[in-house]
């Protein structure tokens, strides 16, 4: 007798790095990533097209979760690091390329300058601390208060990134309203005149391709696809709201394949369809006595039901969908039914104080106006193009919790590479004299924690010179510490920009390459400013991606294998 054996393959041993960052390969690769990130920083920042060997969508970007999500890395640690900087951006929505920059230079500097891994994870954890007190501290000089009795820095804070990512295709003008409107959306989710706890609303983004920019608006309420039975005169019919509002979450087609988490028991000579239906006409006769005006489906509703509530001045929308459902339920306060076998409780209706049209663009849109004192409202966004609209409703959505963030911590870091440059002047001269006694109590030699220092502040510095990508030089002031660029749109004399915009170049303000050797100095911290920085970075998220930076940057340096199972 023969007996079929399947193949067995021998079970391959797992592939062993030793000190992975020796590895030319490995570090080639590092390069490779920091390059692809630096390059895309800024307002200048050169775009990233990323596709696949099989066709399908092109993606054109330079924001770092969008680059990320789309680069396939086979290499351990650039996924750790990859890994560490999304769940950054997913929580902050800011500073992705700052913290990636800063992880990879840390990471080459502390090679390129020969320092041992214990040495350099002991004072980066020192230096990033003094960088958290100096930050948090009340004599900061990049550090500006986010004042909320004036919209000023909030759409300040909006424009800056708005004019960081390129591939929103703006120009000044539509920069500006734009970051208006993200600032109005802000505004209208903060609740006011609500008692107890406040619950905090949200912004509902709908785009529309093929329109210009200007035809971009900031609605109060939701805005809706107006159902296709609906016509300016049912609404006029309706009169003066508030109007009653039920919301279904199942699937009201009729199809017995779609009711949900139920145990059916079928006799025979039953139709099940057809009963189905009787319980659909149920419901719409429970809503009609009940005098509801709006009845809104996550699904699909039958058109038998939609004909009905339609015939008793009921508006239906269907195919509301999964992402719709929560802002619904919070505008209207109706509770959403689960289930078609079982009368409408009364607590589960909500309420909308009016229904209207709104022209935006090409589209038609119904408009839900809030009776209560739900913070809800609807951006919509207009632009060129897909690839446009797509990176500008991404950017929108993230500046926008950006904003949200200066409820909790209402600063706002100087932009343009300033803060940068101050911290790592700043740093460089605290610790200059007190470099001996530092190195003592970390146990170091007095050389390695200067030589630390260095590699720190240096690739602080690095961060900055990415942001100028046309071959200009950098500059640093050696009284304030701030990032200066050549003003190419003076044509008299040669000036020089303030990278955040704060500070007007004069005569007597000198100044040295960035990243050059220079005497260290304390940088001057300016009191009672009449003028507001033009560019600023989210505190919050600048300062979660200087301290993740570190620790990841340590935790790379700190691997001594990598084993990789093969099988």
């Amino acid at each position: 007798m023969n007996f079929g054996m399947s193949r067995i393959s021998k079970k391959k041993p797992a592939l062993c790095t030793d000190e992975p960052l020796s590895n030319s390969t490995i570090c080639q690769k590092i390069a490779l990533l920091r390059s692809i990130l630096s390059t895309a920083y800024g307002p200048t920042g050169r775009l990233k097209q990323i596709h696949n060997n099989v066709g399908g969508h092109i993606l054109t970007t330079s924001t770092s979760t969008a680059l990320l999500k789309r680069l396939d890395m086979s290499e351990p640690l650039l996924k750790l690091i990859s890994t560490a900087l999304q769940h950054h951006t997913a929580r902050y929505s800011d500073s992705g390329l700052f913290m990636g920059i800063f992880t990879l230079t840390l990471i080459e500097n502390t090679k390129k300058y020969g320092l041992r891994t214990s040495t350099a994870v002991k004072v980066y954890k020192h230096l990033v601390g003094q960088c958290n007190v100096y930050l948090k501290g009340d004599s900061c000089g990049c550090k500006v208060p986010v004042e909320f009795s004036s919209c000023g820095s909030l759409v300040a804070l909006a424009c800056s990134m708005i004019t960081s990512k390129p591939a929103c295709m703006l120009d000044s003008r539509e920069m500006q309203q734009i970051s208006s409107l993200i600032t109005q959306a802000f505004l209208y989710s903060i609740p006011c005149n609500s008692s107890g706890m406040a619950c905090f609303g949200r912004t509902v983004t709908i785009g529309i391709e093929g329109q210009s920019v200007s035809h971009s608006s900031v609605f109060p309420g939701l805005l809706l696809d107006v159902p296709e039975m609906l016509q300016p005169g049912d609404l006029e019919r309706l009169g003066d709201g508030p109007f009653k509002v039920v919301l279904f979450g199942v699937s009201l087609s009729g199809d017995i394949s779609e009711v949900g988490d139920v145990a059916l028991e079928i006799h025979r000579g039953v139709n099940p369809e057809r009963d189905l239906l009787q319980q659909l006409l149920k419901i719409g006769e429970q809503v009609v006595k009940d005098n509801v005006s709006l009845f809104a489906c996550q699904k699909v509703v039958h058109p038998v039901l939609q004909h009905y509530l339609k015939e008793h001045g009921v508006v239906v929308i269907e195919r509301l969908g999964l992402a719709l459902m929560e802002p619904f339920a919070q505008i209207t306060g109706a509770q959403a039914v689960a289930s078609l076998f079982s009368l409408v409780p009364i607590e589960a209706y909500g309420l909308v104080a009016g229904l209207c049209f709104q022209d935006c663009g090409s589209r038609k849109l119904l408009q839900l106006l809030s009776s209560k004192d739900a913070a809800i409202s609807t951006m919509v966004l207009c632009h060129r193009n897909e690839t446009m609209l797509e990176e500008l409703k991404m950017t929108c959505q993230r500046a926008e919790h950006v904003l949200r963030l200066t409820l909790r911590e209402p600063y706002a870091l100087l932009g343009g590479g300033c803060t940068e440059t101050q911290l790592a002047t700043h740093i460089s001269h605290m610790n200059q004299s007190t470099a001996a006694t530092t190195a003592a109590a970390l146990g170091i030699s007095h050389s390695e924690f200067l030589m630390a220092v260095k590699s720190f502040c240096s690739s602080l510095l690095a961060v900055a010179l990415s942001l100028e990508h046309d071959g200009q030089d950098c500059l640093i002031d050696l009284t304030y510490a701030h990032r200066w660029v050549m003003d190419i749109s003076s044509q008299t004399e040669v000036k020089h920009t303030c990278g955040c915009g704060l500070l007007e170049d004069r005569f007597n303000l000198e100044k040295t390459h960035l990243n050059t050797a220079c005497q260290t100095f304390s940088p001057v911290f300016l009191e009672n400013c009449d003028t507001q920085p033009k560019i600023l970075d989210s505190f919050s998220a600048k300062l979660n991606a200087l301290n993740v930076a570190v620790e990841m940057a340590s935790l790379v340096l700190d691997v001594k294998y990598i084993i990789k199972d093969v099988n």
